[in-house]
């Protein structure tokens, strides 16, 4: 005979994990949901895409907790599994695809969500995935723990058509064992560019309150956070309901708050301002790091691709913080294979990427997104021309990476240790210029910024020793 079991409903909500009884019938063993228990539910993550998704299921597991809901245990399955999903490109939204598969697959009894960008652009597609339970858009993603607990059919899709006047801040502490943490102040994006999503994804620009930020890193440094990042869709178009702009919230994070180190996410060109630049040569918690995307070297391209600036632009900024901020690490976004890219427009993007003094390059070939305007542009290079193109810049931006590295040894840096080890078992950190930095020393380094003598390069790494 099967065993019996009874089902117990808990007015909170808190209906975590059920016993699954093996009874054996016809001689096939079959699995039956018998006994809910008034415990919490568990909820892991999976997170695609970029820094901002990082921040954003961080506030997420936030407001779970607040619903009711655990973080499950490394290794250990969860009631609840959260796919954060990703759709900058055409191989994200595949590598999101396979990662919701992969996620059921090692929790078949979890209610699976997918949020994110892809759920948000393309929620019917989201939720024909096999396993699927629940598609979230993004002004609803923070409620996912409400939307649970309130019941919702199998396959549901829910989506709002408008966000917040005001981003919200989630005030959350902890961030997958990290000595950082990515702190989104701004969302949305208010421009034009003829090949992104973010803005159909993301919708119109808005800015977090300058007072609520402030507060929140307060929270982040005294739970043991060294680094705060500040993340945006477009950080420098932060604009606050009480009227600071990017550098005046910088200013009042650094006046009011006694955080180690304050780094920038990807920022526009026309963004980094003069005072963002004097800024980033006289204050020393403010890392000496900028991502500013180019995407293309080509006055035409950067046209077609209505990017608000031109390569002359680009170049003039890049040569004024190498001069006015000694040793800041620059990185930038370079995009090939756009419709009408030429052997010539490539040349200008690779002779001007090889004239500046460039730490790295993030490299991706062009992916056509419908509902864009570039969509309907014909005369794309033909695929192997893109990829060799690719292939060539990418061995430029290890070669830079090298470069740079190379002429920080000999020096000595401050380094934030990370949480984990290396796998040869060596501590690793980050200098505020952003490189990698491995040494060895003890446990009891975690999540300290030391001195460490750099004395070699190995592949676009630095290894050092501890200094006193």
């Amino acid at each position: 005979m099967p065993d019996i079991g009874f089902a117990v409903e808990h007015q909170s909500g808190l209906k975590v994990f059920c016993i699954v009884v093996l009874s054996k019938i016809l001689n096939t063993n079959v699995y039956y949901k018998t006994a809910w228990f008034m415990e919490k539910k568990t909820v892991s993550f999976c997170t695609l895409g970029c820094r901002y998704n990082r921040g954003e299921s961080a506030e997420i597991a936030l407001e779970m907790e607040r619903a009711g809901y655990k973080s499950a245990k490394s290794g250990e399955s969860a009631d609840v599994v959260v796919v954060n999903t990703c759709a900058v490109t055409a191989k994200s939204t595949a590598k999101s695809r396979n990662a919701i598969r992969n996620a059921k697959e090692e929790n078949p009894l979890a209610r699976l969500v997918a949020t994110g960008c892809y759920s948000e652009i393309s929620p019917i597609d989201v939720a024909s995935v096999d396993g699927v339970d629940l598609v979230v858009g993004n002004a609803d993603k923070f409620r996912i723990g409400e939307i649970l607990n309130e019941g919702c059919d199998a396959n549901s899709i829910i989506k709002k058509s408008q966000h917040p006047d005001v981003l919200d801040i989630h005030p959350f502490t902890r961030m997958e064992r990290r000595t950082n943490a990515y702190l989104n102040v701004q969302s949305g994006c208010d421009e034009h560019c003829s090949f992104c999503l973010v803005r159909i994804a993301r919708g119109r620009s808005r800015s977090a309150n300058a007072f609520k930020v402030v507060n929140q890193v307060k929270r982040l440094v005294e739970s043991g956070i060294k680094e705060v990042v500040l993340s945006g869709i477009n950080l420098g178009d932060y604009r606050s309901d009480t009227g600071e702009n990017l550098v005046e919230l910088i200013w009042k994070i650094l006046n009011k708050t006694s955080v180690e180190r304050v780094r920038l996410s990807s920022i526009n060109p026309n963004d980094v301002t003069d005072d963002l630049i004097k800024l980033l040569g006289c204050e020393e918690r403010l890392c000496r790091h900028l991502h500013i995307p180019l995407q293309s070297g080509s006055d035409q391209i950067l046209g077609k691709m209505k990017r608000p600036y031109n390569s002359s632009r680009f170049k003039n900024i890049v040569e004024q913080l190498v001069e006015r901020v000694p040793g800041i690490g620059i990185g930038a976004d370079v995009m090939v294979g756009f419709p009408y890219e030429s052997e010539v427009d490539y040349a200008q993007t690779l002779d001007l990427l090889k004239s500046l003094p460039i730490m790295m390059l993030h490299v991706f070939v062009y992916s056509r997104r419908n509902g864009t305007e570039a969509a309907t542009l014909n005369q794309l290079p033909p695929k192997h021309v893109a990829k060799k193109r690719s292939a060539e810049l990418k061995k430029l931006s290890i070669e830079k990476r090298s470069d740079f590295c190379q002429n920080l040894v000999g020096q000595k840096m401050q380094v934030l240790v990370e949480n984990i080890r290396n796998s040869d078992g060596g501590l690793k950190g980050f200098t505020d210029n952003y490189v990698s930095i491995v040494f060895d020393g003890g446990d009891d380094l975690h999540n300290k910024i030391v001195p460490i003598r750099l004395i070699r390069e190995r592949k676009g790494k630095l290894f050092g020793t501890l200094e006193p």
